[in-house]
């Protein structure tokens, strides 16, 4: 059984995704395994972002221009989202009160929104149709 090479590309960014929320997931709770999971986060970003095109529909030749829209609309919100979430993370617990939370605990957040938001807004624009 072969495996094309989309599908192998979108099965990249699935895992990359699933590796990545996982050591996100990990960095909040635990906190002294951030140096550990700093090889585990390089391999989740490099297979998250292997497939990230292919899976956007943004790789060229481009075969339809509608995916291509709605892949390039869905990562705008997604990293908007994220930017606001590093925005509230700096201002709430950088310069606000009592609350403090360590750098690996901001960015297994950061990681956790920035992978679950590609996926969630890439199949909430999709279902929407055609985008202007």
């Amino acid at each position: 059984m072969t495996v094309d090479l989309v599908r192998a590309r979108t099965i990249s960014m699935l895992l990359g995704g699933i590796l990545l929320v996982a050591c996100g997931v990990l960095m909040i709770f635990i906190e002294n395994l951030d140096e550990i999971l700093w090889l585990e986060i390089m391999l989740g970003v490099g297979l998250f972002g292997t497939g990230l095109f292919e899976y956007l529909g943004l790789r060229q030749p481009l075969k339809d221009e509608r995916v291509a829209r709605i892949g390039t609309l869905a990562m705008t919100y997604s990293w908007y989202t994220v930017l606001i979430l590093v925005i509230s993370i700096a201002l709430v617990f950088g310069m606000g009160g009592g609350y403090k939370i360590s750098m690996p605990q901001a960015i297994g957040a950061i990681l956790i929104v920035m992978v679950v938001s590609t996926f969630g807004f890439n199949w909430y624009v999709g279902r929407e149709g055609d985008v202007e």
